[in-house]
């Protein structure tokens, strides 16, 4: 090789590594470029994420596929205390159309989803595609609501059928209420809607124990595409296990209907408990309704009537149809509050068993003279014993002991039995009644008060104190629910006995409990007497206010065996037809009771005392609501008050 060959290489050579140089510090000139637009751009990436991420998040989160189902609670069952369900919740299900999903796919499932529709529940062809054309991307179009599963069977059978092409229908479930009973207990049990929960009875007063929490099934599409499905389980309503015993509801119930299809009443009321625990076995007043078509009024008034009711006659009418008469009203109660007075005169010492008075047929009170019911037909009782005052129901007596127990002591005694005052009944709405305050009760309103005259009181206040008397003093709140139990039967809260307080001594109970026989045996109830059976009672006839309108409340109260008592029951008929007040008035309250207790005591395995035949003494007292008190009537006390 020549030096000019070997210089030209050299040259070469040079020009190759600079070159080389340039094409590097280009490079390294680029990844610097490079890596600070990476850098910038991270950093850039970091602050948009830290104070727009959430938003950012949001907003993908809006734009991904997102489909939520409500799972519907069960509410509770309602029982009675053998089990026997008088209120339930059915599964149904509403016919969900999706229109959006039903015309995709260029309409591949639209004629024969509907042929399907239109087969299966009888729906009409051409008010399927207006729904359908109105709301092209509706995906909720509810056709049908309260479908039973055999009446969705047919459909899911087509449906599930290999290239059945039906396509964008589904079924929510859903619950309806139901009563298999229809009418019975139907104050009690009260009705509940899906909108409003409780409405009446104990559906109202336990609706949150009744009621459950729905669940949730939702599913969505994530940033990866993954398909994320998720199922909250609906949590089911408690269950109430009442008191009520299904043949003891079911009797009274029987009788009462039976009486007012021969002599209808304004009302007509039963209660029947236990007085040695206050556990209401049986509870109905009539008129009914139907508790699974609560705002029927057919079984009540006439076409014609109801034709001529405006919306706000229609809503007064419902409600007083609600209103659960053992509970809501308040009425004055007449003698039937008299083994009250006795009792407390016996407490006090200011009447002693054997004890007499002189009836004349009325009795003084200062100025004013009170007439006994006996005044317009026997003149008058004569020389009565204590037990003979309440045989023949004598008005004098009772205001006999009325002054010599004073005004202010009178009165607490009305308290220390409850009146005034509600008695904590787990029912809605009920009315406290009417006493006078002890410090302004005055002689003439003792003297009335103790004949039941000038004060009101509720059923429920009544046989709760009366079976205070007959169980030894021993008052028992009235209760109605026996415990509450959760969807899988576990005990959530058990409602045990509570004795609120001791009204009268042992001894004093003993001496009511006989008197109260002797006045079914031998006295003003003794068309309640039963052969055999140890029926102790009382009557009773008020006249309500205004007294002009001569309108009547007749009653009896009761109890079986005499002296060991399992049952108490309380009748109250409000208005009944053809009721004067005179004598023999309270027959009506006295042939039903018996009616009713004939077919009560074997039940509740009650024997007969004795195999005596009945005597009918057809000269026993008889009971007149009327009498002639010298007091205006006072304002408050009107049936009905709360």
């Amino acid at each position: 090789m020549d030096n000019t060959s070997e210089a030209r290489r050299k040259k070469m050579m040079r020009r190759k590594r600079a070159m080389l140089k340039r094409t590097h510090r280009r490079i390294n000139v680029t990844f610097i470029i490079v890596f600070v637009l990476l850098l910038a751009l991270g950093v850039r990436i970091f602050m948009i994420n830290y104070t727009h991420g959430e938003e950012y998040s949001q907003a993908v989160l809006n734009h991904q596929t997102y489909t939520s189902t409500t799972i519907p609670y069960m509410r509770g069952n309602i029982t009675a205390s053998d089990g026997t369900v008088l209120a339930y919740s059915e599964k149904v299900y509403n016919l969900i159309l999706d229109v959006k999903s039903v015309t995709s796919e260029d309409g591949k499932y639209l004629n024969n989803t509907i042929d399907a529709l239109v087969k299966c529940f009888g729906l009409d062809k051409d008010n399927i595609k207006k729904t359908i054309n109105d709301n092209p991307s509706s995906q909720y179009q509810k056709l049908l609501k309260e479908l039973t599963s055999d009446e969705i069977a047919e459909f899911n059978e087509l449906k599930a059928q290999k290239n059945s092409n039906i396509y964008g229908v589904w079924f929510e479930e859903s619950y309806v209420r139901k009563y298999p009973f229809s009418t019975l207990a139907c104050d009690v049990i009260g009705f509940a809607s899906n909108v409003n929960g409780g409405e009446l009875g104990l559906e109202s007063q336990y609706d949150d124990e009744l009621s459950g929490t729905d669940g949730v099934t939702y599913s969505y599409v994530d940033e990866d595409l993954n398909a994320v499905e998720t199922t909250k389980a609906a949590v089911n309503g408690n269950n109430i296990i009442t008191t009520i015993d299904y043949n003891v509801q079911s009797i009274i119930e029987k009788y009462m209907a039976a009486y007012n299809q021969e002599k209808p009443s304004k009302n007509t009321a039963i209660v029947v408990m236990n007085p040695k625990n206050g556990e209401i076995l049986g509870m109905a007043s009539y008129p009914q309704f139907d508790l699974n078509n609560p705002r029927n009024l057919a079984n009540v008034y006439s076409e014609e009537q109801l034709a001529s009711m405006s919306d706000t006659d229609v809503t007064n009418a419902l409600y007083q149809l609600w209103t659960n008469y053992c509970v809501s009203e308040s009425y004055e109660p007449g003698s039937t509050y008299k083994p009250f007075t006795i009792a407390a005169g016996l407490e006090e010492g200011v009447v002693h068993d054997g004890d007499t008075y002189e009836c004349k047929g009325y009795e003084y009170v200062g100025p004013d003279m009170i007439k006994c019911h006996s005044y317009s037909t026997t003149g008058s009782h004569g020389v009565l014993t204590l037990s003979q005052s309440l045989e023949n129901s004598c008005n004098p007596y009772m205001i006999n002991i009325a002054i010599k127990l004073g005004n202010v002591r009178f009165a607490q005694y009305e308290k220390m039995f409850g009146f005034g005052a509600k008695t904590g009944v787990d029912l809605p709405g009920e009315a406290t009644g009417i006493m006078y305050d002890e410090n302004k009760i005055t002689t003439i309103d003792a003297a009335t008060n103790s004949f039941g005259q000038n004060v009101n009181v509720n059923m429920i206040q009544m046989l709760s104190a009366y079976s205070s008397l007959i169980n030894d003093g021993k008052y028992y709140q009235p209760h109605i629910v026996k415990r509450i139990e959760s969807a899988n039967g576990e005990v959530v809260k058990e409602n045990s006995p509570v004795l609120v307080r001791q009204t009268v001594t042992a001894s004093t109970s003993k001496y009511l409990r006989k008197y109260l026989e002797n006045t079914v045996e031998l006295g003003t109830a003794h068309k309640a007497y039963i052969e055999g059976y140890s029926i102790a009672g009382k009557t009773g006839t008020a006249q309500k206010i205004p007294r002009a309108d001569l309108k009547w409340v007749i009653s009896f109260i009761g109890h079986a065996p005499a002296d060991d008592p399992k049952f108490a029951i309380y009748i109250v008929l409000d208005e009944p037809d053809g009721t004067t007040g005179t004598s023999g008035s309270t027959s009506d309250a006295l042939i039903l009771a018996k009616d009713i207790m004939t077919e009560l005591l074997p039940y509740m395995n009650v024997y007969k005392d004795t195999d005596e035949p009945y005597v009918d003494l057809g000269n026993a007292p008889e009971e007149s609501g009327v009498s002639d008190v010298p007091v205006s009537e006072p304002a408050a006390a009107t049936t009905g008050s709360n």
